[in-house]
């Protein structure tokens, strides 16, 4: 499940990275919103993220490092 929650968020290409340009910073928050509404619809959704991200295993138990 996490990896539909991750690959609906589409990317834009750019040409030029330049992190100090306005359009990167809009860019860049435009998909942090939009992965973030994605992610946060359900609790299922936001634990196949934790789980994708090695934070939480499958069963919502906290993943070795994290202990």
């Amino acid at each position: 499940m996490a990896k539909s929650v991750v690959a609906s968020v589409k990317r834009k290409t750019v040409a030029r990275l330049d992190p100090r340009s306005d359009s990167f910073t809009r860019e860049f928050k435009r998909a942090a919103k939009a992965f973030t509404k994605k992610a946060t619809q359900s609790p299922e959704h936001a634990l196949a993220v934790l789980v994708e991200a090695g934070i939480y295993t499958p069963t919502g138990k906290l993943t070795k490092n994290y202990r």
